[in-house]
């Protein structure tokens, strides 16, 4: 049994293309709403398209939609990612109804919550107001973007409320998002903006980031004296770093639950924001017998196209065998640990290569063989992915082993949560 831990795009003639693609236009009166969502803002939505500066070729295409005065437009961090990593290689656009692209400059983003804010060279027509105030659970929103480059769609969903088991929330939106659609707004009949298009699960399980989260980001980027670094992954890093501060800081500051997995108690759900599962299995014909507790946070966090990051996840197993001799289990056993070693992926180009600590630790009574190793991000100062690792010894046809993955982690954070979650395991037979 292997564990594994449990990723935007073309405005032309709106007004006639988005009717044509209206979807689920079911009723006379949703056919209403949606033609006067289009005829009141078909101008403050629009294409956001990165090129590549030598050749103009599209590298990504998303949805952006007016929000300031001064020509701000709101969309997604990984729509505009590129503006980040390789400024000097690609630019941003913003694409209007004959096809034109104008450019926009990059004035802020919230990496964590997926959303940025960049600045055409003119103001708009008419720009979005913000909603403010409680939303009921069914209620009408609409998502508008640029699906696949098919032109301006609208979709009609419904308000499910905010996701469980994440720190930093988003809202379940019963629709269909479609690649292009990343960035464009969510909308009440009224017109109001209650949410971002960020992401999607399939089948209707779509994802906004709350209108609240773009309301502080605007905020920041109108705050006297705010400008970005002149280069952006400054500021793409301390981001990062303040959020790795809070979180595993609220993480150590919680009270862990426990799993009991045979004779052993183990930490489970570390944070109100961590979700669990279990499992019982049997391969090998039977020859052995495997219960399995996984935990992981949600708040995945889009860096780069090469990678994201999904913040911490634990897994334990317990294992026993009445008919494999003590060689044999002790193969199986050893094999399970060195197997479990290659959690993260991402371009090498990213971090230096993992490094690991092994040692043979006492702890309540109990003697593990533990493997701390950690790699370091090459463009992110201060921050690591670690894997630690604990497996107990000493019993001929029983085992315990586990696994705690932090991403983008200091080491002092991540040398915390390790002890902290070593010290909790315990033999209780």
């Amino acid at each position: 049994m292997n564990w594994s831990i449990p990723q935007a795009p073309y405005r032309s003639g709106i007004r006639r293309i988005a009717r044509a693609l209206v979807l689920l236009a079911t009723t006379g009166a949703f056919a209403a709403d949606t033609e006067k969502i289009f005829e009141k803002h078909e101008d403050a939505i629009v294409q956001i398209r990165i090129v590549e500066s030598g050749s103009g070729a599209k590298r990504t295409i998303g949805t952006g939609f007016a929000v300031g005065e001064t020509g701000e437009l709101a969309t997604n961090f990984h729509v505009i990612s590129d503006l980040v990593w390789e400024p000097d290689k690609y630019r941003g656009e913003w694409v209007d109804g004959d096809g034109d692209g104008h450019p926009v400059r990059l004035v802020g983003f919230d990496i964590v919550r997926d959303i940025a804010v960049v600045r055409a060279e003119a103001p708009f027509d008419s720009t979005f107001r913000l909603h403010d105030g409680a939303l009921r659970k069914g209620q009408r929103v609409y998502a508008v973007g640029n699906p696949y480059d098919l032109g301006m769609s609208i979709v009609e969903g419904l308000y499910n409320g905010r996701l469980e088991h994440s720190r930093y929330e988003r809202i379940h939106f019963t629709g269909s998002l479609n690649p292009g659609m990343s960035g464009g707004p969510a909308l009440l009949a009224n017109g109001e903006v209650v949410g971002v298009n960020v992401s999607t699960a399939g089948n209707q399980v779509s994802f906004l980031v709350p209108v609240d989260d773009l309301r502080r980001l605007i905020q920041r980027v109108h705050k006297d004296g705010y400008a970005l670094p002149e280069d952006p992954k400054q500021e793409l890093a301390d981001q990062l770093w303040r959020h790795q501060e809070d979180y595993f800081g609220e993480i150590l500051a919680s009270p862990a639950e426990a799993v009991q997995l045979g004779p052993y108690s183990a930490p489970s759900k570390l944070a109100p924001f961590f979700n669990c599962w279990g499992d019982v299995s049997e391969p090998d014909e039977g020859l052995h017998r495997a219960l399995v507790h996984q935990c992981t946070t949600e708040d995945w966090i889009f860096v780069s196209n090469d990678h994201s990051l999904g913040v911490a996840w634990l897994a334990h197993r317990q294992i026993e065998s009445e008919t494999l001799s003590k060689m044999r289990f002790y193969e199986l056993y050893t094999g399970f640990f060195e197997s479990n070693s290659s959690y993260l992926s991402g371009s090498k180009e990213l971090f230096t290569p993992f490094r690991c600590r092994t040692r043979f630790v006492d702890s309540n009574a109990m003697v593990f063989k533990t493997a701390f190793c950690a790699r370091r991000y090459l463009e992110l100062p201060g921050l690591y992915d670690v894997v630690f690792k604990a497996a107990h010894l000493g019993e001929p046809r029983k085992g315990f082993e586990t696994a705690l993955v932090l991403t983008a982690v200091s080491l002092p954070n991540a040398e915390k949560m390790a002890r902290r979650y070593f010290s909790a395991i315990e033999w209780t037979e």
